[in-house]
């Protein structure tokens, strides 16, 4: 009966000292994380991220859109027209429909121009934009609304 009362005993302290061990790395992980994190903060503050976002959305989408009322119409968001649409090549869809989708996020909360090259590539929006005759502005700011207009 001795025996088994030491044995438990020091199962149960090796056991305490594997929870406090695990406890004490868990810490640590989180404290690295959010260090990581308060880093990004000081560098990217929120205001300034989502300001950039706002004026990448502003640059490629509502500027190259106002002068090209044929191409795609304002709303809340600007809508794609057919004659917008039509200018999406058909190899271009799949890679906008691969791109994934957030639908809790607005146009605005979002920099969907750099969805657009980062997913697809500036040389295939460059292609686009050689072959139907419209500036790169315009290109991106098409499949940016495209993709803003998929359900």
């Amino acid at each position: 009966m001795e025996i088994a009362s030491v044995i438990g005993a020091v199962t149960g302290i090796a056991s305490l000292l594997g929870i406090v061990y695990m406890l004490g790395r868990w810490k640590g992980q989180i404290d690295t994380r959010l260090k990581e994190c308060q880093d990004k903060l000081t560098q990217y503050p929120p205001a300034e991220t989502a300001l950039m976002a706002k004026t990448l959305w502003e640059i490629y989408v509502v500027d190259a859109l106002r002068n090209r009322p044929d191409l795609a119409e304002h709303h809340s968001a600007y809508k794609l027209k057919k004659e917008g649409i039509d200018l999406i090549p058909d190899y271009m869809l799949p890679l906008l429909d691969s791109i994934p989708h957030n639908p809790g996020l607005t146009e605005e909360d979002i920099a969907t121009g750099y969805l657009v090259v980062k997913h697809i590539g500036l040389e295939r929006v460059s292609q686009m934009s050689e072959e139907k005759q419209v500036s790169i502005q315009e290109a991106i700011a098409l499949l940016s609304c495209y993709l803003q207009n998929r359900s």
